[in-house]
């Protein structure tokens, strides 16, 4: 929604979002006399977004978890091609939902039907997460196979939406009204907005559920407001970090 005022591309609520995400429904749990269903929180997001927004998505939430919970190469094929059936005469503007996803249903379209994405639509804007890398190490390749598309990184997980980028910064903004954010340090823990440009620490979120939560994944922030989750929280993540950054000549550039 951002990305459509600031871009005055309103043209983009014509068209449909290529829906990618995972079932929002993979089985049934019972908790006392209920019985509760659950599924993936991509899944249950686009199911908020379709309900509370403009956008229209293909398929919808319910064909796909209608195709069931499976995690096999076939189950993915059979949302590939059931997106596939869906939306080749559709005008999709916009792509969202995990990055590695997006680019193995590019590589399904070639080796199933002899397309690329590109080939069938003019994608505006991809709203991508689930990986660090998003905006530097997955750009060309996601370029090359959607066209020469927005891309915003979205940063989440099970537990909410902590942040989203918000301009061409390849970077997020943190959700600062709705969750609390810590981090622990190497000088120990601080609030995320307390840290200084080029410093690293462990996400710690405080959710209305959950109270200091230790996500364990490594943000590095830049100058304020703009922060990147750079993996996991482990001893050799920041050293993959630069190396990514200097075999996709970023070099820290936002």
């Amino acid at each position: 929604m951002y990305y459509v005022l600031t871009a005055a591309r309103y043209d983009l609520f014509q068209g449909v979002n290529l829906n990618l995400n995972f079932p929002s429904i993979v089985g049934k749990v019972q908790v006392g006399e209920r019985e509760l269903e659950y599924g993936y929180s991509s899944g249950i997001y686009v199911k908020h977004v379709s309900a509370s927004t403009p956008i229209r998505s293909l398929p919808t939430q319910e064909e796909i978890d209608g195709l069931g919970g499976g995690k096999s190469v076939r189950d993915w094929e059979a949302r590939f091609e059931l997106a596939y059936q869906r939306c080749k005469d559709e005008n999709v503007t916009l792509v969202g939902g995990v990055a590695p996803t997006a680019i193995l249903f590019a590589q399904y379209l070639r080796r199933a039907h002899g397309v690329y994405p590109k080939d069938l639509w003019q994608v505006q804007i991809m709203t991508l997460g689930s990986v660090p890398g998003i905006n530097t190490r997955y750009e060309p390749a996601l370029k090359s196979l959607y066209g020469p598309v927005a891309i915003r990184e979205i940063y989440g997980a099970t537990e909410g939406m902590f942040g989203q980028q918000r301009d061409e910064h390849r970077a997020w903004v943190p959700n600062y009204d709705l969750f609390l954010f810590e981090v622990q340090t190497r000088s120990g823990i601080k609030l995320l907005h307390e840290m200084r440009p080029g410093e690293m620490g462990s996400l710690i979120v405080s959710t209305p559920i959950l109270a200091r939560y230790k996500i364990g994944d490594l943000i590095l922030a830049f100058r304020a407001p703009y922060f990147r989750c750079i993996g996991r929280d482990h001893w050799w993540t920041s050293l993959s970090y630069a190396w990514s950054e200097f075999t996709t000549f970023n070099f820290g550039r936002l």
